[in-house]
C-alpha cells in the first residue's frame, strides 16, 4: 500500500522557548534527523514537512530537503497537523511523525509499517507503561480523514490525540513486538520538550542507541 510521510515541525514550543525543529542533536537538527530516519526506512514514496502557517520557518524552510504543507485550520496543535496531512495525502496511508522524537529509528518505522492492513484505521506503538504514541503512527486515509474532519470542526475542545487514535480501529503494536532493537522501549519516545530533555539526549544517545549515532 502506498505511503506518504508527514513530519510535524510546527509546534509552539512554549516549554522549550524556541523552535525545536532546528535545534541540533549531534550533527543534525531535529527536522533533518526525522527526514533522514524516514528516508532510511524506505517506507514512504514522498516526505513532507507540516508547519503551522506559511510564515513559520520561512528562512529555515528554504534549506530543508523536502516540500512543505501548512495547517488548513490553524492553532489546533498536532490535530491540525494530522488534518493537514490527511487532507493533502495522495496515498492510501500516511506516516505521521513528530520531529521532536530524535531516537526514533528506521527499524522501528519498518516494524510499524509491517503491521499496516486494510482492516485497521491506524497502526501505532504502545510503550511499556501503556501510553500510546499517535505522533509516530500510520493512518489509513479513507478511515481517518472523515473522523478527523468531524472532530476538528467541533466547537468544543478536541480530545487528546491518543483518544482519537483509539477510535480508528487501531492496531496497537506493543513494546515486546518492537523493543528488541534497543534495550529500553521508552527511549524511542524520548520527547524534546525542555532544554533538560535536549541535554539528556545529547549526553545519552550512545547509551540509548548502542553504537548508532544520531
Amino acid at each position: 500500500m502506498k505511503v506518504e510521510a508527514f513530519i510535524l515541525i510546527g509546534g509552539r514550543s512554549t516549554r522549550f522557548g524556541r523552535d525545536k525543529a532546528f535545534v541540533k542533536v549531534g550533527v543534525k537538527t531535529l527536522a533533518d534527523r526525522a527526514l533522514t530516519t524516514v528516508r532510511e526506512s524506505g517506507i514512504a514514496s514522498k516526505v513532507f514537512f507540516v508547519a503551522g502557517n506559511e510564515a513559520q520557518f520561512a528562512i529555515e524552510a528554504a534549506r530543508l530537503e523536502a516540500p512543505f504543507i501548512f495547517d488548513i485550520i490553524e492553532e489546533r496543535g498536532p490535530l491540525g497537523g494530522l488534518h493537514a496531512a490527511l487532507s493533502n495525502a495522495n496515498s492510501d496511508w500516511i506516516l505521521l511523525l513528530a520531529c521532536d522524537y530524535p531516537l526514533i529509528t528506521p527499524a522501528l518505522l519498518q516494524i510499524l509499517h509491517g503491521n499496516v492492513s486494510i482492516e485497521f484505521g491506524v497502526v501505532l506503538p504502545e510503550q511499556m507503561d501503556g501510553r500510546l504514541q499517535p505522533l509516530c503512527a500510520f493512518y489509513q486515509v479513507k478511515v481517518a480523514l472523515p473522523a478527523v474532519n468531524e472532530i476538528i470542526q467541533r466547537p468544543r475542545t478536541s480530545p487528546p490525540m491518543y483518544e482519537i487514535a483509539a477510535e480508528l480501529a487501531p492496531r496497537i503494536v506493543k513494546a515486546p513486538e518492537y523493543k528488541s532493537s534497543i534495550a529500553q522501549s521508552e527511549a524511542y519516545f524520548t520527547n524534546i520538550n525542555t532544554e533538560e530533555d535536549l541535554e539528556f539526549v545529547r549526553k545519552n544517545q550512545r547509551k540509548l542507541l548502542g553504537r548508532r549515532e544520531i
